[in-house]
């Protein structure tokens, strides 16, 4: 096998990941065919990836087309397959007959997707193919999130993983995070629970208090809410569907997904790409905020609560223990939102050592994706700050969350995880 990537052909150009992707690939002078089902889509997708780059130069390695014209001569082409269609089974397994129909011998196939089943997108094919696939899930924007896990199947071949690696480490510049073949892999299995349960205190409180209040202490580079504008609330639908659906855990079992949602995906309000989500910003520059009991848009409120201007204020001068001081010590119900969030974080986190990763990881790996794939503090990082694993044990006691046992096997922080701490920004 040639270990060299070459030629990557990106199925799904004109969708965020797959442009995106695909142009970080063109910027090292790769050659990258960008499919869709138009051309015209895979032209907007080459649009997108010249504004990432900030630079029409990148074209020069790429070739849009569409499915019906392009895709023979571009498979039969490519080293490294990406494969980042919509989050259905069918449509990818359907997509995966075509690509087999022309894809020379050893050509790597990775998906995108981290809420499908590996086992069954490779069911039923070759053995060539599937010693071949894997996961290849990148976080968005991957311009600034580093982050990609890779999976396999039980007939990866290890030489395709070692290739991959390679490539997205040295040529992506990546972080490679290896996870165990589930449902949801770390990040997504970990952020989609809280994302959930945050979209359920907007109808009590607002999307914009939301935010106000949980984006501080994530250290994301955006909050919550506006996190899922960038995802598109349609992508945050199946993928709690599909989770739900796959991975047999009871927190995603219990989850219900506010009516509001249903509402604003059928109404088209799905974030970023259709400039209004939980956020739209007016002709006027003004930002608005949906109202989820209406799906019409209200003006901001600018919200000013005490505990939070002071953890924000204590963040950005790297007085991390004090600003959490100030959280945990804090009374009110936006006090009680905000230890809920953090303490469901770090106790769901601890949980799925060793179910999400290798065990011999502990929480490093876990908190690695964290890092690079939300910009969130690593949850190690968040007992660290909170004093301690004791003092995080007697917090999840106090608020009723069940301590899982991984909190008392794990050191305190990890040392990949102190580099996080650059992670916590002020608003």
């Amino acid at each position: 096998m040639d270990n060299s990537i070459k030629t990557v052909v990106v199925l799904g150009s004109s969708g965020t990941i797959g442009s995106l992707v695909g142009g970080l690939i063109a910027q090292n002078g790769i050659k990258v065919y960008f499919l869709s089902r138009t051309l015209e889509g895979a032209k907007t997708g080459l649009r997108r990836a010249m504004t990432q780059a900030r630079s029409e130069v990148i074209s020069r390695y790429i070739e849009c087309g569409d499915y019906d014209h392009l895709l023979e001569s571009a498979l039969q082409d490519a080293d490294l397959i990406i494969e980042s269609i919509s989050e259905d089974l069918e449509a990818k397994k359907a997509m995966y007959n075509r690509v087999e129909r022309y894809r020379k011998p050893d050509t790597i196939i990775g998906t995108t997707t981290s809420s499908l089943p590996l086992s069954a997108l490779a069911d039923g094919r070759s053995p060539d193919f599937r010693s071949h696939f894997l996961a290849t899930h990148f976080y968005n924007p991957p311009g600034r999130m580093r982050a990609c896990e890779v999976a396999c199947t039980e007939a990866t071949d290890p030489v395709s993983y070692d290739i991959i690696k390679d490539f997205l480490k040295n040529e992506l510049r990546r972080e490679v995070i290896a996870v165990n073949n589930v449902p949801g892999f770390a990040g997504n299995r970990i952020a989609f629970v809280l994302f959930n349960q945050i979209t359920s205190l907007v109808e009590e409180y607002g999307a914009e208090q939301i935010d106000y209040l949980i984006g501080p202490y994530t250290g994301r580079l955006m909050p919550p809410l506006r996190t899922i504008d960038l995802v598109g609330l349609d992508i945050h639908k199946a993928i709690i569907h599909n989770l739900r659906e796959a991975s047999h855990d009871h927190m995603y079992e219990e989850l219900a997904l506010p009516d509001y949602i249903n509402k604003m995906v059928i109404a088209g309000f799905l974030g970023n790409k259709t400039k209004g989500g939980f956020y739209k910003v007016l002709e006027s520059g003004k930002q608005v905020f949906i109202d989820p009991h209406t799906c019409n848009y209200i003006p901001a409120i600018e919200p000013h609560v005490a505990f939070v201007e002071k953890a924000k204020r204590l963040i950005h001068l790297g007085l991390y223990h004090e600003a959490f001081e100030a959280i945990n010590t804090a009374r009110g119900p936006e006090a009680e939102i905000v230890k809920d969030i953090l303490c469901k974080y770090i106790a769901y986190s601890y949980s799925l050592i060793g179910e999400v990763t290798k065990p011999e990881y502990g929480i490093a790996g876990i908190d690695k994706v964290m890092t690079t794939g939300f910009h969130w503090a690593a949850p190690s990082v968040i007992v660290n700050v909170l004093g301690g694993k004791e003092a995080a044990i007697d917090l999840l006691h106090a608020r009723g969350v069940q301590v899982p046992e991984g909190i008392g096997r794990e050191d305190t922080l990890t040392e990949k995880a102190l580099g996080s701490m650059k992670y916590f920004i002020a608003r």
